[in-house]
């Protein structure tokens, strides 16, 4: 994976730049489009999104996921029935604000996020969904001091397999601030409140992060396979199976990680006003019926 050097970016200054931009260096633009990674999962929270301003080149494409309306659609088999289920969701325009980078991979991973401490807001993870805390996995280093590791569980082994040091330099050193995700056979980089599409220097960054990031990570995970689908009894007379078995595919979500660090102490007050009123209200019935 290489990177040649970026044309037109002084187009990125006009109104319509990034169209511009974009044909000057032979990629794709598309004012609207659906979000990268989409899953079979009714809940993802970035795929109810809308990307805005999507432009694409081989194996990757950036831009910016905003709320919007989705309609999603699930068929599952039970016996000889098949179930179809339709489901609209829909999120504030404003509810939702990040910038992207997504790298196709060559094959298909487990689900695993690396939560930067730096974009931490108040205190609390700038996650929109923070997976369970039992998912969290510490590696070497300082690089728990730089990120939280999230893995489904029983899938540490193959977080070792993505994760080598030297990984895990590149991400500290390109990506400190940013969070990363792992999702089917993309690898994801966000910036909570988005990039500047317009400003050549997120271009060049986004363009080494391809080169040094991306192509490590593409290199790392060529091999891959979950051990847990199987392989197939002719495998040597073709690829293995390019899957991951359900319990790897998703990460869980923490409920209590959706509530910010406010609400806690607003909750705690409430609850401490209640228990206060009814202290006061059963000393005074006492203190009738005596």
């Amino acid at each position: 994976m290489t990177d040649v050097a970026l044309h037109g970016t002084d187009l990125l200054a006009q109104t319509d730049g990034l169209a511009a931009f974009a044909a000057a260096n032979g990629w794709q633009y598309d004012a609207i489009a659906d979000p990268p990674a989409l899953g079979a999962s009714l809940w993802e929270w970035a795929s109810n999104g809308t990307v805005h301003d999507r432009v694409s080149g081989p194996g990757w494409e950036a831009g910016r996921i905003t709320g919007g309306t989705r309609e999603a659609t699930s068929v599952t088999q039970k016996g000889a029935w098949t179930v179809t289920r339709s489901v609209t969701v829909s999120r504030p325009e404003k509810s939702l604000n990040l910038g992207y980078l997504a790298i196709t991979l060559p094959r298909r991973l487990p689900q695993m996020v690396l939560d930067a401490t730096s974009n931490d807001r108040h205190g609390s993870s700038s996650l929109l969904h923070v997976p369970r805390a039992d998912q969290a996995l510490s590696l070497e280093g300082d690089f728990d001091s730089h990120f939280r590791l999230y893995v489904p569980t029983g899938y540490e082994r193959d977080a070792l397999y993505v994760f080598t040091p030297d990984l895990m330099a590149l991400l500290i050193d390109e990506t400190g601030d940013l969070d990363v995700e792992i999702r089917d056979d993309k690898l994801m980089v966000y910036r909570p409140g988005g990039f500047d599409l317009h400003d050549p220097a997120t271009w060049e960054r986004l363009a080494h992060i391809r080169r040094t990031i991306g192509a490590k990570a593409w290199d790392q995970t060529d091999m891959y396979q979950d051990e847990r689908v199987g392989v197939p009894t002719l495998a040597l007379a073709g690829p293995v199976a390019n899957a991951v078995a359900p319990q790897g595919a998703r990460l869980r979500s923490s409920f209590f990680g959706k509530i910010p660090w406010w609400a806690w102490v607003i909750g705690g007050v409430v609850v401490l006003f209640i228990a206060g009123g009814a202290t006061l209200a059963i000393a005074s019935a006492v203190a009738l019926l005596g």
